[in-house]
């Protein structure tokens, strides 16, 4: 004789949770409007005023709803910070590390594409920007944070220059891997120095309209940048007596 296993029905909290984003992603419910109070969702729903309680907390942990004191809880107009935000926390959720070869593997698709376009649609602003970017950069030769910091947001800046708001979205959640990536190569002798070239050369061709130029120098700034990852994780292991 076989027995079928017994499931759990789904929280109540949950059920009231996805209906309600249900509605909201179907603009049934519009960014910046109140809900009914908590007494008349628990009515609707028929549910106590508890579960629905938590049910507005776990949508505004996905940055759905906002509640305000004294006022009621609202719909949020979702940002393209808050897909970065949630899908960063997602990345470091992760059980496991993301090896070298896979965020490289990311950032070739992204980047290039990126630096091409940023290469034809940049404006005078977006350049100014990545200047003053690059010169903060190269002064913080000395401080590895710093410059790791500077040489991140570089980069984040060409994805702005792009004028595709999607694509700062899609390599924000990344920056924590790509500080530590960048931070680590930084160590390795010589690679800051390269890194501020690559970066200086880089602008140019985007100040010049040089769509194939830019990509070249991209590609080879990101082999640079695998290369010293590299060199730079084996000095550190050496450095605790790993090697």
């Amino acid at each position: 004789m076989s027995y079928t296993p017994v499931t759990r029905p789904e929280k109540l909290s949950n059920q009231v949770a996805e209906h309600l984003q249900h509605l909201i992603l179907s603009k049934t419910i519009k960014p910046g409007e109140r809900l009914p109070t908590e007494r008349e969702l628990g009515e609707q729903f028929q549910v106590s005023r508890t579960v629905i309680r938590e049910a507005i907390r776990i949508l505004e942990a996905r940055g759905l709803l906002d509640t305000q004191t004294g006022s009621g809880t609202y719909v949020k107009a979702m940002q393209g910070e808050d897909v970065s935000n949630s899908l960063g926390m997602y990345l470091s959720l992760q059980d496991h590390v993301f090896t070298l070869d896979s965020i490289m593997e990311v950032r070739r698709v992204l980047e290039l594409q990126v630096v091409k376009l940023a290469s034809m649609r940049a404006t005078n602003e977006d350049l100014d920007q990545l200047e003053e970017t690059l010169n903060q950069m190269c002064l913080s030769k000395n401080e590895i944070d710093s410059f790791s910091k500077w040489d991140l947001e570089f980069h984040l800046s060409i994805a702005q220059a792009s004028n595709n708001e999607l694509f700062r979205i899609l390599i924000e959640p990344l920056g924590e891997a790509l500080f530590e990536l960048i931070r680590t190569g930084s160590s390795t002798p010589g690679a800051i120095e390269e890194a501020c070239e690559f970066h200086r050369e880089i602008l140019i061709a985007l100040k010049n309209r040089d769509a194939v130029r830019s990509v070249e120098l991209m590609k080879a700034h990101l082999d640079q940048s695998q290369r010293v990852a590299l060199e730079g994780k084996k000095h550190l292991k050496m450095q605790r007596g790993e090697l």
